[in-house]
């Protein structure tokens, strides 16, 4: 890793740290992989009893299926675990290190809070790893070195990646794993010794498959990108096609071996739709909800890709001309592109349900964003970009401030009646589920607005910082003054020093190039 790419690594590992909500304990997608991490550490599997354990109201959370062997499981692959393992570790040490005790659950939570919020810094490092990726594929790809830095900066501070970056979903390892994939492929191209770099695309690929396998129904335009590459022979795509196409297949049927572990069929994945869908079984997908849901996608104000990921309309305007100068990416990119839009469009919640901005295709932005790499933005290309990167630090910045959970929550009037939010209630089709995206939803103007909201001293209320919560825990937990108070402040300090660092190496490295190739960004 050069330095420069190191300093971007460096940097945005800092941001998102700094902005990490540290509260894994939102939702299944987030609480449920911890337990996963805690549990493969302190029994060397990958079930979640710890679910069971938590109560909201009467019923407990827990979200998924018992196996048979008797143990509840949650419906995730069974990688994204792992991948979590060395933060989960490094959480423990540090508890360990200031003297913060594991004690049971009923006594304090001090040491599930603090272990929990370094344990999400593994999305962070991946997100960050996904701008070094992304810095290295525009390079390779020829892009002057300003411009690069320029383009990954708007990635990675200007897109929906940073949000991403600060909670503890599995999109920002599967962003890590596409561009890096697509690094491999594309230096392949003039390596003389390509294969090795080609296994390594396949194995990330696995890697992305393993951690949530619904990412495979994107994996297929790394195919579509070799077999598009003009630049070499025939039986050389061929044989590399295949060689994906295999790793796209052997990820499948791990994730089919992993369900029939657990729940004795291939073919069951641990979903539990029976409070969502009131007529079973469930259709994950209907083409008849097809228009709304690409419209959800690309045009929805708290959805919308475009809005989410400006840089992407520089992209839409460089389509063309990287089409004639360099079809296998532009094929990859727009079947990406296709396929992301198209089936998770036809998806039961293509808004990816509570989160931030289109969950379900973050994990494309990066290969979306290639687009905008080329020797020259023209005039206009500049102009958006520069308005799109604007627009894009906004929302980001909004997103990680607000907690996606807040700001989503159901709510209701006076009378007890849901008030139509975030969703809607409908009668459905059968199969399908009976809330609904609503279109016209806002984002942050809700929660923002409420009276107190920046002071409010109730946990997941108010600012999402992860320094925030360890002062609240501090205050409202049983246990809470086990946790350091100088760690409130030495926290944000360590990761703002380490920001501002890697922001004047890069300043500095940027000022080292030459005025003519500084000009074609600026």
């Amino acid at each position: 890793m050069n330095r420069t790419r190191l300093a971007l690594f460096l940097f945005f590992q800092a941001l998102y740290a700094l902005t990490s909500s540290g509260n894994v304990f939102r939702l299944p997608d987030e609480f449920e992989v911890y337990f996963q991490v805690e549990r493969l550490i302190d029994a060397g599997d990958l079930s979640v009893p710890q679910a069971l354990e938590i109560t909201q109201g009467s019923s407990s959370v827990f979200f998924g299926r018992i196996g048979i062997d008797g143990k509840p499981y949650a419906p995730y692959g069974p990688l994204v675990a792992v991948l979590a393992v060395p933060h989960h570790l490094l959480g423990r040490g540090l508890a360990a290190v200031m003297g913060i005790g594991r004690v049971p659950r009923a006594q304090g939570l001090a040491w599930l809070i603090f272990v929990g919020g370094v344990t999400m810094l593994a999305a962070a490092t991946a997100a960050a790893l996904t701008v070094a990726g992304f810095h290295r594929a525009v390079i390779a790809l020829g892009t002057p070195a300003p411009m690069a830095l320029g383009l990954s900066i708007v990635l990675g501070g200007a897109t929906v990646l940073w949000p991403y970056g600060t909670s503890f979903f599995s999109e920002a390892f599967l962003a890590a794993a596409f561009i890096w994939a697509a690094v491999m492929l594309i230096e392949a191209r003039r390596a003389q010794h390509p294969s090795r770099r080609i296994v390594l695309a396949a194995a990330l690929i696995i890697i992305a498959g393993l951690t949530k396998v619904t990412s495979l129904i994107m994996a297929p335009a790394f195919v579509a990108a070799v077999l598009a590459e003009t630049r070499i022979s025939w039986t050389q795509r061929t044989r590399v096609a295949l060689a994906l196409g295999g790793a796209i297949g052997v990820a499948a049927a791990m994730q089919l071996g992993w369900n029939a572990y657990r729940f004795g069929s291939p073919f069951e994945f641990g979903y539990d739709w029976t409070e969502t869908i009131p007529v079973m079984p469930a259709r994950a997908f209907s083409v008849a909800e097809l228009p709304r849901g690409i419209a959800v996608l690309l045009f929805a104000p708290g959805k919308s890709l475009l809005l989410w990921a400006p840089i992407l309309l520089v992209s839409l305007l460089n389509a063309a001309d990287t089409w004639r100068r360099d079809r296998g990416l532009a094929a990859g990119a727009l079947t990406a592109f296709a396929l992301g839009v198209l089936v998770y469009g036809a998806y039961l919640f293509p808004e990816g349900g509570y989160a931030h901005g289109p969950r379900h295709v973050v994990p494309i932005v990066p290969l979306l964003a290639l687009l905008a790499a080329a020797p020259d933005l023209r005039t206009h290309s500049r102009t958006v970009l520069r308005v799109g990167a604007v627009i894009g630090v906004v929302l980001a910045v909004t997103a990680t401030r607000v907690s996606y959970l807040e700001d989503q929550a159901l709510r209701r009037d006076r009378m007890g009646r849901p008030v139509p939010n975030y969703y809607e209630v409908i009668d459905p089709a059968p199969g399908r589920a009976s809330n609904r995206y609503r279109f016209g939803h806002i984002p942050f103007v809700t929660a923002m607005s409420s009276n107190g909201w920046s002071e409010s001293p109730v946990p997941g209320l108010g600012p999402d910082y992860f320094f925030r919560h360890l002062r609240q825990a501090r205050l409202q937990l049983r246990d809470g003054m086990a946790i350091p108070e100088p760690l409130t402040w030495i926290w944000p300090a360590t990761w703002t020093l380490l920001a501002f660092g890697a922001a004047a190496f890069l300043v500095r490295q940027y000022g080292e190039m030459t005025e003519p190739a500084r000009a074609e960004f600026v």
